[in-house]
Protein backbone atom coordinates (compact mmCIF):
# COMPACT_ATOMS: atom_id res chain seq x y z
CA UNK A 1 0.00 0.00 0.00
CA UNK A 2 2.97 2.22 0.96
CA UNK A 3 4.05 1.99 -2.36
CA UNK A 4 1.31 3.12 -4.12
CA UNK A 5 0.40 5.95 -2.14
CA UNK A 6 3.82 7.54 -2.60
CA UNK A 7 3.20 7.06 -6.12
CA UNK A 8 0.13 8.32 -6.15
CA UNK A 9 0.87 11.73 -4.29
CA UNK A 10 3.60 11.74 -6.50
CA UNK A 11 1.60 12.15 -9.16
CA UNK A 12 -0.95 14.68 -8.00
CA UNK A 13 2.12 16.82 -6.26
CA UNK A 14 2.23 19.74 -9.45
CA UNK A 15 -1.49 20.25 -8.47
CA UNK A 16 -2.15 20.26 -5.01
CA UNK A 17 0.15 21.91 -2.19
CA UNK A 18 -0.80 20.22 0.99
CA UNK A 19 1.61 22.60 3.11
CA UNK A 20 -0.69 25.15 2.37
CA UNK A 21 -4.02 24.37 0.44
CA UNK A 22 -4.66 24.45 -3.45
CA UNK A 23 -2.09 25.69 -5.93
CA UNK A 24 -3.56 28.93 -7.70
CA UNK A 25 -4.30 27.16 -11.04
CA UNK A 26 -6.01 23.86 -9.41
CA UNK A 27 -9.36 23.98 -9.38
CA UNK A 28 -10.02 20.17 -6.99
CA UNK A 29 -11.71 20.63 -4.31
CA UNK A 30 -10.07 20.60 -0.54
CA UNK A 31 -11.42 17.34 1.03
CA UNK A 32 -11.48 15.66 4.13
CA UNK A 33 -12.69 12.35 4.57
CA UNK A 34 -13.77 10.47 7.52
CA UNK A 35 -12.62 6.69 7.11
CA UNK A 36 -15.41 4.77 9.30
CA UNK A 37 -14.61 1.30 10.11
CA UNK A 38 -17.43 -0.57 10.80
CA UNK A 39 -18.53 -4.55 11.98
CA UNK A 40 -22.59 -4.70 13.44
CA UNK A 41 -23.02 -1.29 13.79
CA UNK A 42 -26.25 -1.06 11.67
CA UNK A 43 -28.37 0.02 14.71
CA UNK A 44 -25.97 3.14 14.76
CA UNK A 45 -25.32 4.26 11.40
CA UNK A 46 -28.72 5.68 11.03
CA UNK A 47 -28.41 7.73 13.75
CA UNK A 48 -24.52 8.94 13.50
CA UNK A 49 -24.58 9.54 9.81
CA UNK A 50 -27.35 12.91 9.82
CA UNK A 51 -24.60 14.19 12.80
CA UNK A 52 -21.91 13.70 10.81
CA UNK A 53 -22.96 15.70 7.94
CA UNK A 54 -25.15 18.05 9.25
CA UNK A 55 -21.25 19.76 10.18
CA UNK A 56 -20.39 20.26 6.51
CA UNK A 57 -22.46 23.44 6.94
CA UNK A 58 -19.86 24.51 9.07
CA UNK A 59 -16.83 23.66 7.31
CA UNK A 60 -16.23 26.30 4.71
CA UNK A 61 -13.29 25.27 3.51
CA UNK A 62 -13.35 21.39 2.85
CA UNK A 63 -15.62 18.96 1.59
CA UNK A 64 -16.63 16.56 4.15
CA UNK A 65 -16.95 12.89 2.73
CA UNK A 66 -17.50 9.66 4.50
CA UNK A 67 -16.13 6.43 3.65
CA UNK A 68 -17.54 3.35 5.59
CA UNK A 69 -15.27 0.49 5.68
CA UNK A 70 -17.57 -2.66 6.60
CA UNK A 71 -15.79 -6.09 7.23
CA UNK A 72 -18.72 -8.28 6.19
CA UNK A 73 -21.33 -7.08 9.24
CA UNK A 74 -23.82 -9.91 9.58
CA UNK A 75 -26.30 -6.98 10.78
CA UNK A 76 -27.06 -5.85 7.21
CA UNK A 77 -24.84 -2.47 7.81
CA UNK A 78 -23.31 -2.65 3.90
CA UNK A 79 -27.03 -2.88 2.83
CA UNK A 80 -28.12 0.28 4.95
CA UNK A 81 -24.79 2.27 3.92
CA UNK A 82 -26.11 1.49 0.06
CA UNK A 83 -29.54 2.72 0.48
CA UNK A 84 -28.30 6.21 2.32
CA UNK A 85 -25.70 6.29 -0.40
CA UNK A 86 -28.88 8.05 -2.53
CA UNK A 87 -29.96 10.61 0.21
CA UNK A 88 -25.69 11.32 1.15
CA UNK A 89 -23.82 11.42 -2.73
CA UNK A 90 -20.69 11.90 -0.31
CA UNK A 91 -21.25 8.91 1.51
CA UNK A 92 -18.63 6.11 -0.34
CA UNK A 93 -19.02 1.96 0.89
CA UNK A 94 -15.74 0.01 1.17
CA UNK A 95 -17.06 -4.10 2.27
CA UNK A 96 -13.82 -6.02 2.83
CA UNK A 97 -13.49 -9.82 4.76
CA UNK A 98 -13.21 -9.35 8.81
CA UNK A 99 -9.83 -8.40 9.50
CA UNK A 100 -9.12 -6.45 12.16
CA UNK A 101 -9.23 -2.29 12.79
CA UNK A 102 -5.81 -2.00 11.38
CA UNK A 103 -6.39 -3.88 8.42
CA UNK A 104 -9.67 -1.95 7.93
CA UNK A 105 -7.94 1.41 7.96
CA UNK A 106 -4.78 0.75 5.31
CA UNK A 107 -7.75 -0.58 3.45
CA UNK A 108 -9.80 2.88 3.65
CA UNK A 109 -7.11 5.17 3.30
CA UNK A 110 -5.94 3.61 0.55
CA UNK A 111 -9.35 3.58 -0.97
CA UNK A 112 -9.95 7.29 0.02
CA UNK A 113 -6.42 8.57 -1.53
CA UNK A 114 -6.96 6.57 -4.94
CA UNK A 115 -10.80 7.77 -5.71
CA UNK A 116 -11.33 10.73 -3.39
CA UNK A 117 -7.69 12.59 -3.78
CA UNK A 118 -8.52 14.48 0.20
CA UNK A 119 -6.10 16.65 2.01
CA UNK A 120 -7.21 15.38 4.95
CA UNK A 121 -7.90 11.54 6.56
CA UNK A 122 -10.09 11.73 9.67
CA UNK A 123 -10.04 8.68 12.14
CA UNK A 124 -13.55 7.76 13.79
CA UNK A 125 -15.71 4.84 15.48
CA UNK A 126 -19.13 4.55 14.52
CA UNK A 127 -20.63 3.82 18.18
CA UNK A 128 -21.27 7.43 19.03
CA UNK A 129 -18.39 7.66 21.49
CA UNK A 130 -16.82 10.22 19.06
CA UNK A 131 -18.77 13.01 18.48
CA UNK A 132 -19.09 14.69 15.35
CA UNK A 133 -19.47 18.18 15.98
CA UNK A 134 -15.67 18.38 16.99
CA UNK A 135 -14.96 17.75 13.68
CA UNK A 136 -15.10 21.13 12.56
CA UNK A 137 -12.90 22.22 15.24
CA UNK A 138 -10.21 19.49 13.82
CA UNK A 139 -10.33 20.75 10.39
CA UNK A 140 -10.29 24.55 11.69
CA UNK A 141 -6.90 23.22 13.35
CA UNK A 142 -5.38 21.77 10.32
CA UNK A 143 -5.99 24.74 8.46
CA UNK A 144 -3.84 26.22 10.82
CA UNK A 145 -1.34 24.21 9.80
CA UNK A 146 -1.58 21.30 12.39
CA UNK A 147 -0.73 17.84 10.86
CA UNK A 148 -2.06 15.82 13.39
CA UNK A 149 -4.91 17.03 15.80
CA UNK A 150 -5.67 14.17 18.33
CA UNK A 151 -8.95 13.92 20.65
CA UNK A 152 -8.10 12.76 23.55
CA UNK A 153 -9.75 11.05 26.89
CA UNK A 154 -7.43 12.01 29.39
CA UNK A 155 -6.21 15.80 28.73
CA UNK A 156 -7.64 18.51 31.17
CA UNK A 157 -11.35 19.03 30.35
CA UNK A 158 -12.74 15.32 29.16
CA UNK A 159 -14.99 13.40 30.45
CA UNK A 160 -14.99 9.56 29.71
CA UNK A 161 -18.24 7.61 31.92
CA UNK A 162 -18.12 5.11 28.91
CA UNK A 163 -14.19 3.95 29.96
CA UNK A 164 -14.72 1.38 32.73
CA UNK A 165 -11.81 1.58 35.16
CA UNK A 166 -10.10 -1.65 33.40
CA UNK A 167 -10.10 -0.17 30.27
CA UNK A 168 -8.93 3.15 31.59
CA UNK A 169 -5.91 1.48 33.28
CA UNK A 170 -5.49 -0.25 30.20
CA UNK A 171 -5.28 3.08 27.80
CA UNK A 172 -3.20 4.70 30.15
CA UNK A 173 -0.59 2.12 30.65
CA UNK A 174 -0.57 1.57 27.01
CA UNK A 175 -0.27 5.02 26.60
CA UNK A 176 2.86 5.19 28.85
CA UNK A 177 4.69 2.26 27.08
CA UNK A 178 4.51 3.74 23.60
CA UNK A 179 6.22 6.53 25.38
CA UNK A 180 8.81 4.39 26.27
CA UNK A 181 9.50 2.24 23.53
CA UNK A 182 8.03 4.71 20.41
CA UNK A 183 10.45 7.39 21.53
CA UNK A 184 7.80 9.94 21.27
CA UNK A 185 6.93 12.83 23.15
CA UNK A 186 4.42 12.48 26.13
CA UNK A 187 0.67 12.86 24.30
CA UNK A 188 -2.05 11.77 26.61
CA UNK A 189 -3.75 9.60 24.73
CA UNK A 190 -1.86 7.49 21.93
CA UNK A 191 -4.66 4.84 21.49
CA UNK A 192 -6.97 7.41 20.48
CA UNK A 193 -8.96 6.43 17.73
CA UNK A 194 -10.47 9.85 17.05
CA UNK A 195 -7.65 11.92 14.56
CA UNK A 196 -7.61 14.14 12.19
CA UNK A 197 -5.09 13.72 9.79
CA UNK A 198 -2.54 15.59 6.93
CA UNK A 199 -3.76 12.82 3.88
CA UNK A 200 0.16 14.01 2.74
CA UNK A 201 2.21 12.55 5.25
CA UNK A 202 0.31 8.88 5.41
CA UNK A 203 2.91 7.49 2.24
CA UNK A 204 5.66 7.97 4.60
CA UNK A 205 4.44 5.78 7.10
CA UNK A 206 5.79 2.54 7.60
CA UNK A 207 3.19 0.69 9.22
CA UNK A 208 4.79 -2.90 9.56
CA UNK A 209 3.53 -6.39 9.69
CA UNK A 210 3.05 -5.89 13.76
CA UNK A 211 0.43 -3.51 13.27
CA UNK A 212 -1.61 -4.58 10.27
CA UNK A 213 -4.33 -6.43 11.96
CA UNK A 214 -5.69 -4.77 15.25
CA UNK A 215 -6.05 -1.67 17.88
CA UNK A 216 -2.38 -1.15 17.86
CA UNK A 217 -2.64 0.17 14.64
CA UNK A 218 -3.18 3.28 16.56
CA UNK A 219 -0.35 3.83 18.63
CA UNK A 220 1.85 2.32 15.38
CA UNK A 221 -0.10 4.98 13.12
CA UNK A 222 1.08 8.08 15.91
CA UNK A 223 4.70 7.13 16.34
CA UNK A 224 5.06 7.02 12.45
CA UNK A 225 3.31 10.37 11.87
CA UNK A 226 5.58 11.71 14.81
CA UNK A 227 8.90 9.93 13.09
CA UNK A 228 7.78 12.19 10.20
CA UNK A 229 7.18 15.45 11.59
CA UNK A 230 3.85 15.87 12.06
CA UNK A 231 2.96 18.80 14.09
CA UNK A 232 0.22 17.69 16.19
CA UNK A 233 -2.17 19.36 19.15
CA UNK A 234 -4.55 17.14 21.45
CA UNK A 235 -8.15 18.64 22.00
CA UNK A 236 -10.55 17.06 24.70
CA UNK A 237 -12.73 14.72 24.29
CA UNK A 238 -15.62 13.11 26.29
CA UNK A 239 -16.24 9.47 26.24
CA UNK A 240 -19.90 8.25 26.42
CA UNK A 241 -21.44 4.88 26.90
CA UNK A 242 -21.88 2.80 23.71
CA UNK A 243 -25.71 2.43 22.99
CA UNK A 244 -26.18 0.03 20.67
CA UNK A 245 -23.38 -3.44 19.77
CA UNK A 246 -20.53 -3.61 22.36
CA UNK A 247 -16.47 -2.94 22.11
CA UNK A 248 -14.52 -5.18 19.86
CA UNK A 249 -11.50 -5.38 21.79
CA UNK A 250 -10.13 -8.69 22.64
CA UNK A 251 -7.64 -10.78 24.30
CA UNK A 252 -5.72 -10.97 21.12
CA UNK A 253 -5.55 -7.22 20.35
CA UNK A 254 -4.36 -6.70 23.53
CA UNK A 255 -1.32 -9.36 22.78
CA UNK A 256 -0.70 -7.77 19.74
CA UNK A 257 -0.13 -4.54 21.45
CA UNK A 258 2.33 -5.76 23.62
CA UNK A 259 4.30 -7.60 20.35
CA UNK A 260 4.29 -4.48 18.03
CA UNK A 261 5.60 -2.11 21.25
CA UNK A 262 8.86 -4.45 21.77
CA UNK A 263 9.07 -3.83 17.25
CA UNK A 264 8.92 -0.30 17.64
CA UNK A 265 12.24 0.94 18.63
CA UNK A 266 14.15 -1.19 16.11
CA UNK A 267 10.97 -0.13 13.33
CA UNK A 268 12.13 3.58 14.60
CA UNK A 269 15.68 3.42 13.47
CA UNK A 270 14.95 1.86 9.73
CA UNK A 271 14.63 4.50 6.68
CA UNK A 272 10.87 5.55 5.51
CA UNK A 273 9.41 2.88 3.54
Amino acid sequence: MLDFLSAHFHRRARRVNFTGGLLPESRTPRIACIVLPTYNEAQNLPRLLPLIFEQACKIPTHELHVLVVDDNSPDGTAAYVRSAMGLYPRLHLLTRERKGLGAAYKSGIAHAIESLHPELIVQMDADFQHDPALLPEMIRLANEGYDLIIGSRFVAGTDIPGLSWQRKMISLGGTQLVWLFGGIPHITDCTSGFRCIRAALIPQCNFGVHSTRGYSFQSWFLCELLRHGARYIEIPIEFPLRVYGSSKLSSRDKWEFLISLLALPFRSRKNPS
